[in-house]
């Protein structure tokens, strides 16, 4: 809902969007030449400073307040429980997921869960679900769908896979829970665990 304002382009923060993108996009298609060059660190710096750029004239994010705790554990178990049961299901659907990885690949879970969390969950909530939330719902869009949609987006223009466009539907429920605790905490934690499925599938 807009309000009863006029809807506008969030142009800047698309633009910065395709910004972001496209220099994953190029550090993915080469070899870094240095470990700040790596995608995984240069995506986590981009999503997580770009932007405050937003909030650098004194604006305090909303998002970073603790937000309704009290309904936003339920609301993270309920959207968690649900994203897991989905997860599953599409795994018994032949071709729908990836095959899964060798256990024996794998690095430790603390390791794992470490890089999960810093470098892909909270710079990635940050952006998706705190920065582009907020842009398009003073712009007068809809934020969870508009946020989600680039969510997905992003992935497929880095690396191109149908399994990539599926990151829509985990999006929408990390909007959702943005939308209804006002903060990104209960995404982050919600990204965390999702991004996890695929490590546990692999050892099961």
């Amino acid at each position: 809902m807009n309000g009863g304002h006029p809807r506008t382009v969030p142009l800047r923060a698309i633009l910065i969007f395709l910004g972001v993108v496209g220099l994953l996009r190029i550090a993915s298609s080469h070899p870094p030449r240095s470990i700040l060059l790596q995608p995984d660190i240069l995506g986590a710096a981009l999503f997580l400073y770009t932007p405050f750029l937003h909030y650098r004239r004194g604006r305090t994010p909303s998002w970073i307040a603790p937000g309704e705790l009290r309904t936003g554990l339920p609301l993270l178990l309920g959207a968690a429980a649900a994203g897991t049961a989905l997860y599953l299901l599409a795994g018994r659907i032949p071709g729908v997921l990836p095959p899964a990885a060798p256990a024996a690949s794998l690095p430790p879970l603390w390791e794992f869960l470490l890089r999960q969390a810093l470098l892909v969950a909270l710079p990635e909530e940050v952006f998706f679900r705190g920065y582009l939330y907020d842009a398009f719902e003073e712009a007068g869009w809809e934020p969870v769908l508009s946020s989600s949609l680039l969510f997905s987006a992003g992935h497929l223009a880095i690396h191109f896979s149908p399994y990539r466009a599926l990151t829509f539907f985990p999006a929408v429920l990390f909007g959702w829970t943005r939308k209804r605790t006002g903060a990104i905490h209960a995404p982050i934690l919600l990204h965390l665990a999702f991004n996890l499925l695929p490590y546990l599938r692999a050892w099961i």
